[in-house]
């Protein structure tokens, strides 16, 4: 495209020339004839001036164009993208195991965390074989926030036998339909938990998945144990809990 360019800028070039020296050419025609050194009729005269305004016109006109394309590009405007970020679905897996008097608590707290992130958001429970009326609480306290909060999606699973954090896992993991999925503890209170902060985290790093330990305070003012918060894409999780044993992956929760 360059070398096209600069071809015709050269041709434009030879034109000016030619036009211009076709102009020249007539004044000193029209010049020899106002000396009576050349003697030629009224109608070579007016060829004559014709040909050096035509001329003069076209030489003007091919330097104008010459210029024009002389000048350098323009530098290419930065697009504006007013488009809104787009924040992927987020599933939590909460597993829970006999939390009777607690699950309503905890349940809240969940469903203010996904209410407050800023895009679509759902909660999954994974009931791993209570042998109390853990699921039965679950299900109550569902009922009474999904009115409250009807944006939230929420289901809850139970498993018969008690079957460990790998099984929750894989089954929270495989009902859930968000594009990132979030496996905490329904112990840990919302404000210990900034699902925004996790999603950008891990949008930065480019990783899979991403682990933060969250330490709580007790009752009494002490630190508690610290808890593991896992957001992983739901693929690459999924992809690893079909893979590894359930020794490795106990490692990640």
């Amino acid at each position: 495209m360059m070398g096209k360019t600069n071809k015709q800028m050269k041709v434009s070039r030879i034109m000016v020339w030619f036009h211009l020296s076709f102009t020249v050419f007539g004044l000193v025609a029209l010049s020899l004839m106002t000396a009576k050194i050349i003697m030629l009729d009224w109608l070579a005269l007016g060829i004559i001036v014709l040909a050096i305004a035509l001329n003069a016109f076209f030489t003007v006109m091919w330097y104008d164009e010459t210029k024009e394309k002389a000048k350098p590009p323009a530098p290419p405007q930065p697009v504006k993208n007013d488009q809104p970020r787009i924040y992927p679905m987020i599933s939590l897996l909460v597993p829970i195991y006999n939390q009777e008097t607690t699950i309503a608590r905890s349940l809240r707290s969940l469903f203010k965390c996904a209410s407050d992130y800023r895009g679509p958001s759902e909660i999954v429970l994974v009931d791993d074989g209570s042998t109390d009326n853990t699921y039965e609480a679950a299900w109550t306290a569902l009922d009474s926030l999904r009115k409250e909060l009807p944006n939230i999606h929420s289901r809850a699973i139970k498993h018969m036998t008690h079957l460990g954090k790998t099984e929750t896992a894989r089954t929270g993991s495989n009902k859930a339909t968000g594009e990132y999925l979030i496996i905490a503890d329904a112990t840990i209170p919302c404000d210990a938990i900034s699902i925004d902060s996790l999603v950008d985290s891990l949008s930065a790093t480019k990783k899979d998945m991403i682990r933060r330990e969250v330490t709580l305070q007790t009752q009494r003012g002490k630190t508690g144990t610290p808890q593991s918060v896992l957001l992983a894409r739901a693929d690459a999780l999924r992809r690893l809990l079909d893979r590894e044993t359930t020794d490795s992956i106990e490692l990640y929760f």
